[in-house]
């Protein structure tokens, strides 16, 4: 009994000690971040952007159709704020969205603005990679094992709030399929922020009703590996979808009593 005993208890202080040393190496266990993009003030941003419409770069419009940079009846411009604006009545374009999607049939003109800080991205995201570092939280350490971003146009349309004069605001969130999904967001170098803001000088045209907006997106899918105290591991499919900007399909207008279609920018 005695010797029972004894052993029961060192084998019990033994896996005491595994789950210590263990606890003791994931709380100290440090991994290199990876490599943050460098702080660029509003001006260097905004030159940067100006940089891409002004080198004849393949402008992606939805994930298998590109605006190639100049293209008749298409302006590519960069604003104050050094968001990239797209506005094109370029029937070859439009006839090539609309075969990529119905929401886009009958469209007599596109515009597009995307948020400053993703114009870099954006337009490259053919190139993007998934980084290789993780980020810990607690006793779980999270890392993304494969995965994909692609561009993609929201299901639902959405309403601008008018601010003052001719602009509008539109507030667009972050969303995440699941709570480690949210964890791993840490895991980019370049923060996908919870929410940004878009503002646009287009009150005239969002209010009209044959002008449709939605929000443009990065979408992250990727396999998401946890892996608790060093010992469990569990792999699940997760997403993010990353608002980075909006468009608008402008449909047929007719003017009273004319049937002529009214240029809408």
């Amino acid at each position: 009994m005695t010797s029972g005993y004894v052993l029961k208890k060192f084998i019990m202080v033994i896996v005491i000690l595994i789950i210590a040393i263990a606890a003791a190496i994931f709380f100290f266990w440090q991994v290199d971040a990876e490599e943050q993009a460098p702080t660029v003030s509003k001006s260097e941003l905004i030159e940067s952007n100006k940089v891409w419409i002004n080198d004849q770069m393949q402008i992606p419009l939805e994930d298998n159709v590109f605006l190639s940079i100049p293209s008749p009846s298409t302006e590519a411009t960069i604003a104050k704020n050094g968001d990239l604006i797209i506005a094109t009545t370029n029937p070859e374009i439009l006839n090539k969205l609309a075969a990529s999607n119905s929401r886009y049939d009958g469209m007599k003109a596109y515009r597009l603005r995307i948020e400053a800080k993703k114009v870099s991205e954006y337009i490259t995201n053919t190139k993007y990679r998934y980084p290789t570092t993780t980020v810990q939280k607690k006793l779980a350490n999270y890392e993304i094992k494969s995965g994909e971003r692609t561009i993609e146009t929201g299901q639902k349309a959405i309403k601008a709030e008018s601010t003052k004069k001719s602009d509008i605001k539109l507030t667009l969130e972050t969303t995440y399929s699941s709570k480690d999904a949210e964890v791993a967001a840490a895991i980019f170098s370049n923060k996908i922020p919870d929410e940004i803001t878009i503002n646009d000088n287009t009150k005239n045209l969002s209010t009209q009703k044959n002008v449709t907006i939605y929000p443009k997106s990065f979408v992250y899918d990727f396999t998401l590996q946890k892996n608790t105290m060093l010992i469990f591991k569990d792999q699940k499919e997760a997403t993010i979808t990353e608002p980075i900007g909006i468009e608008y399909i402008i449909k047929q207008s007719k003017e009273r009593g004319k049937g002529l279609w009214k240029h809408p920018f």
